[in-house]
């Protein structure tokens, strides 16, 4: 020990003070009349990707999600959308995810293709995205892995009865 030397101490300096965050309380009020006007309300309870590929609802945790996109969900079953008309495909996809409720299944897989071959464009994947957005059961979902048909296919986590 008495060839220890003290290390120098490093120059300080002052720093700020915390910067304070200013919250939204959701209301803005009218100058005019004192009265607080509520803003339009987003009918909207989910949280999306930019593009769309992947979808939570409101309470999902972003780790679910995750797990969801590395396929780390056993897919229990699956349904292929693909050569249906759009109403056949919307009724085949509503009782579909019905049937996987009773069969209290957790993470099934829907193949609606990627709409390259269509002349109007990829309708099946934007009904397919849309109902399942809407749908109460459904909790997220995620464009699959490029191995198991990319943006052609979307994993969906039900949420259990």
């Amino acid at each position: 020990m008495g060839d220890v030397v003290p290390l120098k101490a490093q120059a300080r300096t002052e720093s700020k003070a915390p910067r304070t965050l200013k919250r939204k309380t959701g209301r803005t009020g009218d100058l005019e009349t004192g009265h607080d006007v509520l803003p339009a309300v987003n009918e909207r309870t989910h949280i999306d990707a930019d593009d769309g590929a992947t979808h939570r609802k409101n309470g999902v945790q972003k780790k679910i999600v995750q797990k969801l996109k590395r396929g780390q969900f056993p897919v229990a079953d699956q349904l292929d959308l693909h050569s249906m008309t759009m109403e056949t495909a919307h009724k085949a996809l509503l009782t579909f995810i019905k049937d996987t409720q009773k069969a209290k299944l957790e993470c099934v897989r829907v193949i609606h293709g990627k709409g390259l071959r269509s002349e109007s464009g990829p309708r099946l994947k934007v009904m397919t995205r849309q109902v399942l957005r809407d749908h109460p059961m459904v909790l997220a979902f995620t464009e699959c892995k490029p191995a198991n048909g990319g943006s052609g296919a979307v994993d969906v986590l039900l949420r259990s009865l």
